[in-house]
């Protein structure tokens, strides 16, 4: 019995003892650490409430804390912590928990008069509604001694209470938002540096670096830190601190693969890394089906299995022959080092922060430095390897040609003699191509010249059948004429005369044309012929119109063909050879009746001129099948014939075209099916 009242005696004092213990404050501080001077209490379901946790019967309920931070592992439990302070200050001090990740947290006191006060905090409170407006959960402390009561849901996340000096701690308060302000500019201009380099070099690189940098400013301390509730009072932040690390390890693994050119350098390593790319994407969606706790621990694993995945990607290339795969990993471990340094830090109790800025925090801003530092690296190789490979293939080109110049050297005398022997073989075919030239051009004029001595000798027939006839009639006449005479009537013997004299100058008309027409022939016969001078287009298309129309006739009986004319009266002389002019026209003109005798239902030749310009245009159309598109650019070649065999030289319109040159002219020719025109224009 002895035994038992006296373990009543020391539980009850035990008891009294924990609840009258009160949190000593000499003042001389700015601040102090009572994390390891409060008791807790879980609340498995979460339905105690602050008159069931203040009753006495829920004294031996709480336990003692024996560290600086308090960290009650993965759940999502409610945990009461409970202390005593006298607040006998006369500067005002605050309670901070250190912490913005908490759902609720809301103290709990009872006043001078016995009433319940409660201020609310977590991010569940918007920022603008907390008592202090403060990223973490920061409290106002009454004056007097009271037992305080913290009502929270930690999610795993560490704790750490102080008791500040609101002086103290408003210098405080202030100097980490200027530093952090100097951190996120100097990482925001890190993402727009990157992002124009992006738009500028359309590398990827920039892209995933700019993506990455995004999360880590995000994470380090727009989430981590609550610094985004200043912007967005009520923002999940539970929600954005599982989801943008299940992002940012994704983008770091496409990041680090492009960067360390883990395909070229280990292709069985690039698999491994797509496969673990696609399940930390898939895991993004996965993990809102699961419960919190077990997301908040997956998400501390992906992070060690990202951190040693960065490291052992760039261990690996560096051995295949990357020079920046050690540096990269390099900066990998001291991120690790400087994330596990925080995490070491407060669970033993040491400040978490370096110059105010977390840990976390200086990792990322000295890993973006290094990874800058490893991007421009990256380009300064690659471009040393550009030039590098560049040299090569100039010295490479170099020997290739001192080789070929050798090998030319070595050959110039075999070609030397080759060609000494091919030129004289050639020389005698350009000889035997020249006489055969000559004989195809000499055949060609003797073909012209044929074509014009029948259309001369047809043409000239005409005047001298009426010579002919008129002579014999005046014969008849002039017998007549003595008979009257005889007879002595002479009104019969004046119409007789009038008659013969009629007869007369028909004949005198017809032996016109004849010597004109000799004339002519004479022209193009005599010894000048090239020779310029001015001449009327019209007289020489209508001159050889003629010839080459009864030139044909005499030539092929069956030959049916019509031909129009259609000058204008008032067109200039042009100066030019005649002669050459003309057998221009004769070609053009016999092509003309050639095509569409036998073909059209009419045949017909048109000759057209007029003036354009300062230049005269005679045109030639016939109405025949026209010229195939596939041989209309070769008809003014040397050679060139769509006659059968022994019927054409193939040179006919190539020596029409160069001479209409000569003469400063061009000669086209338009056709489509049933219509063939030809163009000649001279300059006036």
């Amino acid at each position: 019995m002895k035994k038992i009242f006296l373990l009543s005696v020391l539980l009850v004092f035990q008891c009294v003892v924990a609840t009258a213990q009160v949190i000593p404050w000499d003042g001389q501080s700015d601040y102090i650490d009572i994390g390891n001077q409060v008791q807790f209490l879980e609340d498995a379901q979460g339905s105690l409430s602050f008159e069931d946790v203040s009753s006495d019967s829920f004294n031996s309920e709480f336990q003692s804390s024996e560290k600086v931070i308090l960290n009650f592992g993965f759940t999502e439990s409610v945990y009461w912590l409970k202390f005593s302070f006298n607040n006998a200050s006369d500067e005002p001090l605050i309670l901070e928990l250190a912490h913005a990740f908490l759902p609720i947290a809301d103290l709990f006191y009872r006043d001078a008069s016995g009433q319940v006060q409660q201020i609310e905090a977590g991010y569940n409170v918007p920022l603008n509604q907390k008592e202090v407006k403060h990223h973490f959960q920061v409290y106002p402390l009454p004056k007097g001694r009271h037992d305080f009561y913290l009502r929270l849901i930690s999610n795993s996340h560490p704790l750490k209470l102080q008791i500040h000096k609101e002086s103290a701690y408003d210098i405080k308060t202030y100097r980490q938002r200027l530093v952090y302000g100097f951190y996120l500019g100097f990482m925001v201009f890190v993402i727009l540096s990157n992002l124009f380099f992006y738009v500028t070099l359309r590398s990827h690189l920039y892209l995933f670096y700019a993506g990455i940098v995004l999360v880590y400013i995000s994470y380090a301390s727009a989430v981590m830190d609550g610094f985004i509730l200043y912007f967005f009072p009520r923002v999940d932040l539970m929600f954005w601190y599982i989801t943008i690390p299940t992002l940012g390890v994704p983008l770091q693994l496409l990041y680090a693969k492009v960067f360390l050119e883990v395909k070229h350098y280990h292709p069985r390593l690039a698999r491994y890394t797509n496969g673990l790319i696609i399940y930390f994407f898939a895991y993004m969606v996965i993990k809102f089906f699961l419960p919190l706790t077990t997301v908040l621990a997956v998400n501390t694993v992906h992070a060690l299995v990202s951190f040693f995945a960065m490291g052992y990607l760039g261990i690996a290339t560096a051995r295949k022959g990357n020079r920046l795969g050690n540096y990269f990993a390099l900066a990998y471990f001291i991120y690790f080092l400087l994330v596990l340094t925080e995490a070491t830090y407060i669970q033993i109790g040491k400040p978490g922060y370096f110059f105010e800025l977390s840990h976390v925090a200086l990792a990322t801003l000295i890993e973006a430095f290094l990874l800058s530092f490893l991007l421009s690296k990256k380009f300064e190789f690659e471009k040393k390897d550009a030039e590098q490979v560049k040299e090569e293939a100039q010295r490479q080109l170099l020997q290739k040609t001192l080789e070929n110049e050798k090998m030319v050297k070595e050959q110039n005398v075999v070609l030397e003699r080759e060609v000494s022997k091919r030129t004289e073989e050639l020389n005698s075919t350009i000889r035997n191509l020249k006489q055969t030239q000559d004989k195809l051009i000499q055949s060609e004029k003797m073909a012209s010249l044929g074509e014009l001595t029948a259309g001369i000798a047809h043409e000239i027939q005409n005047p001298l059948n009426f010579v002919n006839n008129f002579s014999e009639v005046s014969v008849e006449l002039m017998d007549e004429l003595q008979e009257e005479l005889q007879k002595g009537d002479l009104n019969e013997v004046k119409t007789l005369s009038y008659d013969v004299r009629q007869n007369l100058e028909k004949i005198t008309q017809h032996g016109q044309r004849a010597s004109a027409i000799v004339r002519g022939m004479l022209s193009h016969s005599r010894s000048k012929s090239g020779e310029k001078e001015l001449i009327s287009l019209n007289t020489l298309a209508d001159e050889f119109l003629r010839l080459s129309y009864h030139g044909l006739r005499a030539k092929d009986k069956g030959f049916n063909a019509d031909f129009k004319e259609d000058f204008d009266e008032s067109l200039p002389k042009i100066k030019g050879a005649p002669q050459d002019l003309g057998r221009v026209l004769l070609n053009i003109i016999n092509n003309a009746f050639q095509a569409c005798s036998g073909y059209a239902q009419n045949p017909l030749v048109t000759v057209r001129t007029y003036q354009e310009g300062n230049q005269v245009v005679l045109t030639i159309k016939d109405n025949g099948p026209g010229i195939p598109a596939e041989i209309k650019d070769k008809i003014f070649q040397p050679f060139f014939t769509t006659k059968p065999t022994g019927q054409g030289t193939g040179l006919g319109l190539s020596i029409s075209y160069d001479i209409v040159k000569a003469h400063g002219g061009t000669l086209e020719v338009e056709s489509m099916p049933g219509e063939t025109v030809f163009i000649l224009a001279l300059p006036i």
